[in-house]
């Protein structure tokens, strides 16, 4: 030990030696951990999704891209919460199963958070809600406003949907057909065999643009008996990956980007 340097103070730079070397290796852990994950590059998040369910999500025949307001949504909160989404085709049926046993992370579709899929799905905040529209026949200019203009008429539903029920309750019509489906219901508008047909509004819309709706003219403005929410789902407990979606869906809403894409796929009255 050098004679003009105390015990004490020999100590006291040691000590403070020691906790620089100790503060070197935690900056120097730090920005290999940060390398790490940037060379890992962003989280991958698996969906599933459905195949023809236009506008919701969809597979796109010409481009073989997942598309609709859905995948469109969950992409733009990626960018922002920092994940990818790879999609998986599965039927609108095996949606739930499939999160459930881990098939997939995700549910990426248009579906509605009902009591039941909540016993084992928890669903984010609402992306959007719709309600049932009407196409009726292309002369028929008429301005259906409201579920009572079309007493007394023939009407067209889809089978087995609750709306359905909720229509024939109402016993204001001649008579509700139930069909299997939409481009079923549509020829019969077309041929005058049925006043209205009912299907949900955002698919008569799409259908409209594609030209799939000959003879027809969706009846924009009209009011349904009730809307319903469709919001993405994961396992229940899933909270890490809820909560980035749920955040995301604020930061979206607040920069009007979810307008943008509910405007495109006709999320609109």
């Amino acid at each position: 030990m050098h004679p003009c340097i105390s015990p004490r103070a020999s100590k006291k730079h040691i000590a403070r030696a020691l906790r620089n070397l100790a503060s070197g290796l935690a900056t120097c852990l730090m920005l290999v951990t940060m390398t790490q994950a940037q060379a890992a590059g962003p989280a991958k998040v698996s969906a599933g999704t459905t195949p023809s369910s236009v506008p919701n999500a969809f597979l796109n025949i010409k481009t073989q891209q997942i598309e609709g307001v859905m995948p469109d949504v969950i992409r733009e909160i990626g960018k922002r919460e920092g994940f990818e989404i790879s999609f998986d085709i599965v039927p609108f049926s095996a949606l739930v199963q499939s999160v459930v046993s881990d098939k997939i992370d995700l549910i990426v579709a248009g579906m509605s958070p009902t009591p039941k899929r909540k016993e084992v799905v928890d669903f984010s905040e609402p992306v959007a809600e719709f309600g049932k529209g009407i196409i009726v026949s292309a002369s028929d200019k008429k301005q259906y406003r409201t579920i009572q203009d079309l007493a007394g008429t023939v009407i067209g539903a889809g089978a087995g949907e609750e709306t359905s029920e909720e229509l024939m309750k109402l016993g204001i019509f001649k008579e509700v057909k139930l069909y299997n489906t939409a481009a079923d219901m549509a020829r019969d508008v077309a041929l005058g065999r049925i006043t209205a047909g009912f299907n949900d509004y955002p698919i008569w819309k799409a259908q409209e643009a594609n030209g799939a709706l000959q003879g027809c003219r969706v009846v924009d403005g009209f009011k349904p008996l009730r809307k319903v929410p469709i919001a993405f789902g994961v396992k229940k407990g899933n909270t890490a990956l809820l909560t980035k979606i749920n955040d995301g869906l604020v930061k979206i809403k607040a920069d009007g980007t979810l307008d943008q894409i509910l405007k495109k796929w006709n999320f609109v009255d």
